[in-house]
């Protein structure tokens, strides 16, 4: 299995953002987090491009239980104009992972902290409530596992749907000359309010929350 230590409490909630390219409102995404019985939980992350041209929805599966989130099994989907990919992965109990990416299966021995994409934005969430500094993960991802890691940078005031609040704010390197950002608010449980995405140092991209409840 893979699992990771978490202390905070997990509540469900349901998260929508507005998408800009270059400040001009591109799409819409969402984040759901359900929880299924006790223990598992379902998150659905879903982002579409206006006119339809594109669409992506990932979708995790994981229990939480006695202070361990453990993966079970995750599903990603992507569809642009002419072309469409699908994914998915199950975690089993010896640490392995079964990938079938555009139907092509792999089988890949995990260390024990490796989650899916889903999983891990849950722990990611679940480290800044606990104060932590460092934020390191390898995740799977298509075919393959990928390291990713943020720097934490300060706290800054953003406006918000709710008004001007405090918010944690990260910072990743992805590729050559670009950069991103998130804010996260810890008065709304750690959720995440905003992103902007850099290339050569100009804003390129940035979503922002436009709603959010707790189930």
């Amino acid at each position: 299995m893979t699992a990771s230590a978490v202390q905070a409490e997990l509540y469900p909630f349901q998260a929508k953002y507005s998408v800009y390219y270059k400040d001009v409102k591109f799409g819409n995404s969402e984040r759901l987090l359900r929880r299924l019985n006790n223990y598992d939980y379902k998150l659905t992350s879903t982002a579409s491009v206006l006119l339809g041209s594109g669409s992506y929805e990932n979708n995790s599966w994981f229990k939480l239980h006695n202070g361990l989130l453990t993966a079970q099994r995750y599903k990603h989907e992507t569809t642009v104009v002419g072309f469409s990919s699908v994914s998915s992965g199950i975690f089993d109990d010896e640490g392995n992972i079964v990938m079938d990416y555009d139907d092509n299966q792999v089988q890949v021995k995990l260390q024990s902290h490796v989650m899916d994409v889903g999983a891990m934005t849950i722990l990611l969430q679940n480290d800044l409530k606990l104060g932590k500094q460092a934020f390191n993960y390898q995740w799977v991802f298509e075919e393959k596992v990928e390291a990713i890691e943020f720097e934490l940078l300060q706290e800054e005031t953003i406006n918000t749907i709710f008004g001007e609040m405090q918010a944690v704010k990260l910072k990743q390197v992805t590729k050559k000359n670009r950069i991103s950002y998130f804010w996260f608010v810890p008065k709304l449980d750690y959720q995440l309010a905003k992103i902007e995405v850099y290339k050569k140092g100009k804003r390129w991209a940035y979503l922002k929350l436009s709603d959010l409840s707790f189930q």
